[in-house]
């Protein structure tokens, strides 16, 4: 099964820590975003995988080479960022006339995938929202879909696509795009995904709908560490044996070889391998690869990889390489 994963974006509100990682590449809960994703793919039967990458698309495709050896795992470069639509056509020469997944790369979910496959129609998944007006959403009957709009101006349904999709055929959806940028009909300066279903669903391919369980958003600082919470109380996340002079308030995701000492860590504190906690009492937060941490108290932050940390802080957001005394 054929899953395709655009991941060319820029992160900019992630900045300063995506100045150096691919958003897709920030570790939470034991993984990166991209990992969490590709592992629910994975478990559903996905065993082909295409990534539109972008910015910094050398690094997500290392890192995919040596985290996924063994799947099927091919990549497309988008240089001009145009639209959703756009970018899932530049797989098209990787895709066949069997059933295909688009799944957004930036956002993470809780729901059971066999759900975007259907034997008589294509499935969206969604989601209801209170701000339906920053999203795409589905007007609908029941399950079945009527209408894509992308981003309404004015509250005509509440139900947001959540960026599941699961078509029929993967060659009626790029034969669906190939029409669109033909015609170059855009939408906010924009080739839609939403509008290339439109124009499926006006050809005779039906879409039906499921609601996911969970949605969560790591598009900023603030929702990716509740992200990281919310993955950590479900997966109850993962932590060392127990040493005299630390203290670990649960749920962690301490990753292997983190070296700590006379520290407190925890709650939601999610830290990558390579790390060094001396002296520290860290909550609600993300740490990236070889950091190292000495006499802090920080909370609410998100740390990139590679930093030395060293004094007193209430609140970070540090990219990687970067060093702070504070």
């Amino acid at each position: 099964m054929h899953a395709i994963i655009p991941v060319a974006g820029k992160g900019t509100r992630m900045r300063p820590l995506t100045w150096s990682v691919p958003k897709v590449l920030i570790r939470l809960a034991g993984n990166t975003i991209l990992g969490h994703i590709v592992d629910e793919l994975t478990a559903t039967g996905v065993d082909h995988i295409t990534l539109i990458v972008g910015y910094l698309g050398d690094e997500i495709v290392e890192w995919s080479r040596k985290s996924y050896p063994d799947i099927n795992i091919d990549f497309a470069v988008q240089k001009e960022i145009n639209g959703l639509a756009s970018a899932i056509y530049l797989a098209s020469p990787m895709t066949d006339d069997g059933k295909t997944l688009v799944v957004l790369g930036d956002t993470l979910f809780r729901a059971d995938l066999s759900l975007a496959f259907n034997d008589k129609s294509n499935m969206i998944a969604v989601k209801r929202v209170k701000n339906p007006e920053r999203f795409g959403v589905v007007i609908h009957d029941g399950n079945r879909v009527e209408r894509f709009v992308e981003k309404p101006p004015e509250f005509i349904s509440d139900l947001a696509i959540v960026g599941i999709y699961g078509f029929l055929s993967g060659t009626v959806l790029m034969d669906a795009i190939s029409r669109l940028i033909n015609s170059r009909k855009k939408t906010r300066g924009e080739y839609q995904l939403t509008d290339a279903m439109q124009m499926m669903l006006e050809a005779g391919d039906a879409f039906d709908c499921f609601e996911v369980e969970g949605w969560y958003d790591c598009g900023k600082p603030e929702t990716l560490l509740e992200t990281n919470r919310i993955l950590l109380d479900s997966r109850k996340g993962f932590q060392p044996e127990s040493h005299a002079d630390v203290v670990i308030i649960p749920p962690v995701n301490i990753e292997k070889n983190v070296k700590i000492e006379s520290s407190v860590l925890g709650p939601y504190v999610s830290i990558a391998s390579g790390c060094e906690v001396r002296n520290s009492i860290i909550r609600n937060t993300i740490i990236g690869y070889g950091t190292n941490l000495i006499n802090v108290n920080i909370r609410d932050s998100i740390i990139g990889n590679d930093a030395d940390i060293s004094g007193v802080a209430a609140r970070i957001s540090a990219g990687s390489s970067c060093r702070i005394e504070i």
